[in-house]
């Protein structure tokens, strides 16, 4: 979807001022940019070009009244919004899991949207990667969606006295002793996460 950004989404990442008015007008453009060249590198898939040109301009809405292209634009722009607030950049930090998530559960007026409440009911209120504060006082990371959305499986890293666990402790967010109490964002977390031993336990 973002093709034809993709310099200038590391461009973004990396600078500390707004964007300037060139930036601006390629991201104004990047979705039709894209769609343009996918169709020159000879992508022929129309679901997938229509998809990608509108995926900042499909409105709100009940995704079964939509064409299929539109709804699929609509799906990978609620998508892109959640990816984007917890993305950090140096402008500004990453939001935290439960931040995003309602930024992307709820539509342009404020009210439920049903393609953000898709991805939500896909992913879980906490995506895999995130940070997220236990009951026990514990900081964990967010390994994989669970049963229901506000229980996925989570690995702590931090001890409730704030100082990191020589190896990462499956809990069980079930339990009222290590259920989350909200998300973290990136920023307030001190550590480096040992992300090898970590993808070991999603399974």
């Amino acid at each position: 979807m973002n093709i034809a950004m993709t310099g200038l989404q590391d461009e973004l990442a990396r600078q500390t001022g707004p964007m300037s008015p060139r930036q601006r007008a390629r991201v104004q453009s990047h979705a039709q940019d894209g769609a343009d060249q996918l169709s020159a590198l000879g992508v022929e898939d129309t679901l997938w070009i229509e998809a990608v040109a509108h995926h900042h301009s499909a409105a709100a809405g009940p995704l079964q009244d939509l064409p299929p292209g539109t709804r699929l634009a609509r799906l990978i722009q609620r998508a892109d919004i959640f990816a984007a607030r917890l993305s950090p950049r140096r402008l500004r930090p990453a939001m935290s899991a439960t931040a995003a998530a309602r930024a992307t559960y709820l539509d342009e007026h404020q009210a439920p949207d049903v393609a953000g409440a898709a991805i939500i009911k896909a992913l879980g209120i906490y995506p895999p990667g995130c940070y997220v504060q236990l009951a026990s006082g514990e900081l964990g990371v967010v390994l994989k969606r669970g049963a229901r959305a506000n229980e996925p499986r989570v690995a702590s890293v931090i001890g409730r006295s704030r100082t990191p666990l020589g190896d990462p402790i499956i809990r069980d967010t079930r339990l009222k002793a290590h259920e989350i109490k909200g998300g973290v964002a990136p920023k307030d977390v001190r550590v480096r996460v040992p992300v090898a031993k970590l993808l070991s336990m999603v399974h």
